[in-house]
């Protein structure tokens, strides 16, 4: 049995990213960068005033309550061609307009006395070179680097390669998921179950997980402890990036699904995890497909996705932070520690002065599903005698985190 560090290191080895594709620019939201992104040009292109008020000449105004001449005006995305600012001269400026020649600061209106029927405007203040200007090229220079392979395209991202003008964006492929649960003690949710059966959240569970992270899982359906028909279901989703499965991984007379993958050619990487839910969790490779076999309890299904799938999936994807993202939190409440198994704790996790607190929340074990509905997150708890008493600090992990 290996730790959760060691089979996140297996399911890294063999989870290579996807190849690239072009979508247009605007349907570039929400995917993964796949190459560099570098600025076509200065950033800004010209120098530009940061202000609404009056280019200038500063060695004109060595102390304030000078006037200067008014020659003119320069409106943001107006050309400054034939704009020249003499001695003792100022010309009205908009925010974003381009600085015309001759001048090296802008004085901002606020600071300014104009007198328009006399053409002049009195500035009182004394302005210093390069004041409320945007030097061309300050934020990059044609060339620069403006965003690395391996972010997520979120708005920042999307306003700047409009800004480059792509109009192609070279993006990560999307991983393809399938979904299936298996066991004849599951039916589907729609359906009156007897007194030997219960409805099948897992799927539902796991399919809405993968929406969170964008991607449209492929649900197989149910698979019958029958080892004929697992198989047939094994093959159909061996055809994707990623198989997940619920239930049959643990050792039982009927837990077929370890046998029935190693007969459709799976190799497996690992079975059997030190974490606490979920130990039985197994994953293997065929092909392009890793499988990940998860409990069938609904807690552990959830607790093994968000523990392993989801970095995965980021991996595959190409996010250069796949890992899970942790935060330190104060324990509220006592939390107990299972020997040698690291444990996921469902906790109400918040924010007080700044400082990230958990509290534990009640659950009967890993088959209660409304425990996860008071819960917001992991606290998690090495395998030490004792656990973490109350005011300990522990990793916390949040279910909401970007995937």
């Amino acid at each position: 049995m290996i730790t959760a560090e060691q089979a996140l290191e297996l399911l890294e080895g063999v989870g290579e990213p996807l190849g690239l594709e072009q979508v247009e620019l605007h349907q570039a939201a929400g995917r993964v960068l796949g190459s560099e992104v570098s600025a076509d040009r200065d950033q800004p292109p010209t120098d530009r005033s940061a202000m609404d008020g009056f280019a200038v000449r500063a060695g004109d105004l060595p102390e304030p309550g000078r006037t200067l001449k008014m020659i003119g005006e320069i409106r943001a995305g107006s050309s400054a061609a034939g704009q020249v600012v003499g001695p003792d001269q100022a010309i009205r400026i908009m925010t974003g307009a381009i600085v015309p020649h001759g001048a090296d600061a802008v004085i901002m209106v606020e600071r300014t006395e104009e007198d328009r029927e006399q053409g002049t405007v009195r500035i009182l203040e004394r302005p210093t070179a390069g004041q409320h200007i945007r030097v061309r090229g300050e934020e990059v220079p044609a060339g620069g680097l403006l965003l690395s392979p391996g972010c997520r395209i979120r708005a920042a991202e999307m306003a700047t390669l409009a800004t480059v003008g792509m109009s192609q964006v070279p993006v990560y492929r999307r991983p393809t998921v399938a979904v299936l649960t298996t066991g004849d003690e599951v039916v589907e949710p729609d359906t009156a179950p007897e007194a030997h059966q219960i409805r099948n959240s897992n799927a539902l569970t796991l399919l809405t997980q993968l929406r969170d992270m964008g991607i449209e899982g492929r649900y197989l359906g149910i698979a019958p402890d029958r080892p004929d028909r697992l198989r047939d279901l094994l093959r159909d989703g061996l055809g994707d990036d990623l198989l997940l499965l619920t239930g049959g991984v643990s050792m039982g007379e009927y837990d077929l699904v370890a046998e029935a993958l190693r007969d459709v050619g799976m190799e497996l990487l690992f079975h059997k995890v030190r974490v606490k839910p979920g130990k039985p969790i197994l994953a293997g490779r065929s092909g392009g497909c890793t499988v990940l076999g998860l409990p069938g309890n609904p807690v552990s299904a959830f607790t093994g996705f968000a523990i392993f799938a989801a970095p995965l999936l980021r991996r595959i994807g190409g996010l250069a932070c796949w890992r899970n993202r942790e935060t330190a939190g104060r324990v509220l409440e006592p939390l107990p520690a299972r020997p040698g198994r690291t444990t996921y704790h469902l906790v109400e996790a918040g924010f007080s002065d700044g400082l990230c607190t958990v509290r534990p929340t009640r659950s009967r074990g890993s088959g209660d599903v409304t425990s996860m509905v008071r819960a917001n997150a992991f606290a998690i708890t090495a395998g030490e005698p004792g656990g973490s008493p109350e005011g300990a600090m522990v990793p916390v992990l949040f279910w909401n985190d970007p995937l």
